[in-house]
């Protein structure tokens, strides 16, 4: 169960978050950050690319690691070593750290005043998410797998860049979540989001990776672990669970997925678990070669 959580905000994360977002075709919710920021998210990305690195995963990576680590450079060579790429390029590293630089200066162009916004931003999603969230995590605890949910896990809160999103980073134990000063779906709060994106941080535990590689077992949870959370969170009166409600998280939470494809195999999948129960870490498994392969 949740021990300790630690909320934190941070402009560099928000930076390379909008740079994740925007490689992989998401846009932006203001179109006059858009004409600041997209340009050197667009160059940061290009020099990745330009290294023969892949964008995404790069990107997803510095993202994870941005709130801990001040320095672009160390930044960008810790990324390198966790992502183990080759170094074909040995001034790749600083060209990259260089675009993070500029794309840093752009937010700052762009909104000048980051820092003390973020920090006005903490108190609704955390309010809200210590009025429910807790009860959330008991829940999806008892309807899936105690070790699904992490004992410690930060918080990271950026600056809203697509009006509502936010990625799991279980390799460092933290979540990125925008931290929007209103739910953008009125019947799927904010605080849902934030369990869905808690309960995927121990994917990379031997509990679920004795049974599927780490890479396949955190995308699996990441549709897995959504019918469990709408049932927490119609426990404590958050929203409903219902085949409805998981096409409009899968749309909301996974826009790269067709939810219109996906929605009636893993509600199935669903009823089938809580009718014949067996090992959560078999069940995603099951779901990962009906959905996933």
């Amino acid at each position: 169960m949740l021990e300790e959580l630690r909320w934190e905000t941070s402009v560099s994360t928000t930076c390379l978050h909008a740079a994740a977002c925007r490689a992989a075709g998401i846009a932006a919710a203001d179109p006059q950050i858009a004409v600041i920021l997209d340009p050197a998210a667009d160059a940061l990305a290009a020099e990745i690319n330009a290294a023969v690195w892949p964008v995404p995963a790069m990107l997803h990576e510095l993202t994870g690691l941005a709130s801990e680590l001040d320095n672009n450079g160390e930044l960008v060579k810790r990324a390198i070593a966790r992502l183990h790429l080759p170094m074909g390029d040995i001034a790749a590293p600083v060209r990259i750290a260089g675009a993070i630089a500029d794309l840093e200066a752009a937010m700052q162009r762009a909104a000048p005043g980051l820092a003390e916004e973020l920090a006005v931003r903490v108190r609704p999603i955390r309010e809200q998410w210590e009025a429910r969230g807790p009860g959330m995590l008991i829940e999806i605890a008892r309807l899936t797998e105690p070790l699904a949910v992490p004992s410690a896990a930060e918080i990271v809160l950026v600056a809203p860049y697509t009006g509502g999103a936010g990625s799991a980073y279980a390799s460092v134990n933290r979540v990125v979540l925008e931290a929007v000063l209103f739910n953008p779906l009125p019947e799927l709060p904010e605080a849902v989001r934030l369990a869905w994106l808690l309960s995927q941080l121990n994917a990379d535990l031997a509990w679920l990776t004795d049974v599927l590689p780490p890479a396949r077992a955190r995308e699996a949870m990441k549709l897995a672990m959504i019918p469990p959370v709408l049932a927490a969170a119609e426990a404590v009166e958050l929203a409903h669970c219902n085949e409805a409600t998981l096409a409009t998280a899968i749309a909301a939470w996974l826009p790269g997925v067709a939810s219109e494809d996906v929605t009636p195999k893993i509600w199935s999948w669903w009823n089938a678990w809580l009718d014949h129960s067996t090992k959560w870490a078999v069940a995603v498994a099951a779901l990962e070669q009906l959905i996933l392969r």
